[in-house]
């Protein structure tokens, strides 16, 4: 009995939790405001959580552990089988859409705690698996700062999907959209480059 309180109180700390973290920011959350959100006393919460940072962590270190793996496997299958692309964007995408807000709470409002670099990570994630493709493509990788660029698009078209008021068949359509889209300029911008290329010989 005691162990269901201690979980009740645990999984509305973390709700409450969320809602102070993405309405303010993780630096402008106030402990005793996520208390009383939850009507509980700073001594339950630190009965459950260490601190602020423990609490956020309860929030993200799930899905980021779920990111890291379901990434790896997509850049793995990507590179394999070029023609998954569309599948991959929807997987992820579908994946982001079931947890929009701690989507938003780890690459918008995390500022001040140890997972503010996480949004590094997911951008470095986005080049790498552009580089990869593009060196598999063509033989060899294109200029970085290029890559670059087509990554911050990636991160920001993905950062308009979540934050976007969109229910959940439009929210697909508009990820297909993009994905059509985004394969249309790759295979125009491989035919570049390979045109260049030969241009040079």
């Amino acid at each position: 009995m005691e162990t269901d309180r201690k979980k009740i109180t645990e999984e509305n700390l973390i709700r409450c939790g969320r809602e102070e973290f993405l309405e303010k920011g993780y630096a402008g959350a106030n402990l005793r405001n996520i208390c009383k959100r939850a009507g509980v006393t700073t001594g339950a919460f630190y009965f459950s959580f260490e601190n602020k940072e423990a609490l956020l962590g309860a929030i993200l270190d799930p899905l980021i552990a779920e990111y890291q793996k379901m990434m790896q496997q997509i850049a793995k299958r990507e590179q394999e089988h070029p023609e998954t692309a569309e599948q991959n964007e929807r997987e992820i995408m579908e994946y982001i859409c079931a947890h929009r807000q701690e989507c938003e709470l780890v690459l918008e409002k995390c500022s001040g705690s140890k997972y503010e670099s996480f949004r590094d990570v997911v951008f470095n994630n986005m080049f790498t698996a552009f580089q990869g493709y593009y060196e598999k493509q063509l033989g060899f990788v294109p200029d970085k700062e290029l890559l670059r660029i087509l990554a911050s698009m990636r991160l920001h078209g993905f950062l308009e999907l979540i934050k976007g008021d969109y229910d959940m068949e439009h929210r697909m359509f508009l990820t297909k959209a993009i994905g059509i889209h985004a394969d249309a300029g790759t295979q125009g911008l491989i035919a570049y480059f390979k045109s260049e290329k030969d241009a040079h010989r």
